[in-house]
């Protein structure tokens, strides 16, 4: 598989991990109950679950089970750029290994089986959104000029195709809370989809 467009996406949000402090570990996200350590914890987890189903390997032990610095939070933190890096990448690895993109897999926390190409699109969505919940907890703006154009249509078309049925308390999105402005740029779309207010 290309998986040019996701490495965009992780790209993106390991610039703005190279911008957390110790300081912003336990600032609140867009994610409600979460904090930046909290968001944190999950992308790297995900990276992890979705990399080893995409691969077979789950189930196998990894050094990349438990990140250095994921049990803990504080000003000793370590290497949090360095420990997303190595697992966006191997979530990219195994997604670039793929010759059929339609073959069916498990992924601890996603309800049943689905097709490669399915988990990589879940994933994109996944990583912008999340880019965009640590820069609002960092204190910065994200615009639609920050967002790779391509990447923020895909990701945009695939919220659009969310089903109400994903929707609602302990499902993968929260209802949608209001509608986009008329004019409104791809991103704020994106938000509003996720269940957002930007």
């Amino acid at each position: 598989m290309d998986t040019s467009v996701l490495h965009t996406a992780t790209e993106a949000f390991a610039a703005l991990v190279s911008e957390v402090t110790p300081g912003d570990l336990a600032a609140p996200t867009p994610c409600e109950g979460w904090d930046v350590a909290d968001l944190y914890r999950h992308v790297v987890t995900e990276n992890v679950h979705f990399g080893r189903a995409v691969s077979g390997t789950e189930g196998a032990s990894s050094d990349l089970d438990r990140p250095p610095g994921l049990d803990r939070v504080g000003p000793a933190w370590p290497g949090l750029e360095t420990t997303y890096r190595r697992t966006a990448g191997l979530m990219e690895r195994a997604f670039a290994a793929v010759s059929d993109p339609e073959q069916p897999r498990p992924v601890p926390g996603v309800p049943g089986e689905r097709t490669v190409a399915d988990l990589y699109e879940m994933q994109l969505c996944d990583t912008v959104i999340h880019t965009w919940d640590l820069a609002r907890a960092l204190g910065l703006g994200l615009e639609d000029e920050d967002v790779d154009p391509a990447l923020a249509q895909r990701v945009l078309r695939r919220m659009q195709a969310v089903p109400d049925t994903s929707r609602g308390p302990g499902r993968a999105f929260a209802e949608v809370r209001r509608e986009a402005r008329p004019g409104a740029g791809v991103l704020e779309q994106i938000i509003l989809l996720s269940g957002r207010t930007p």
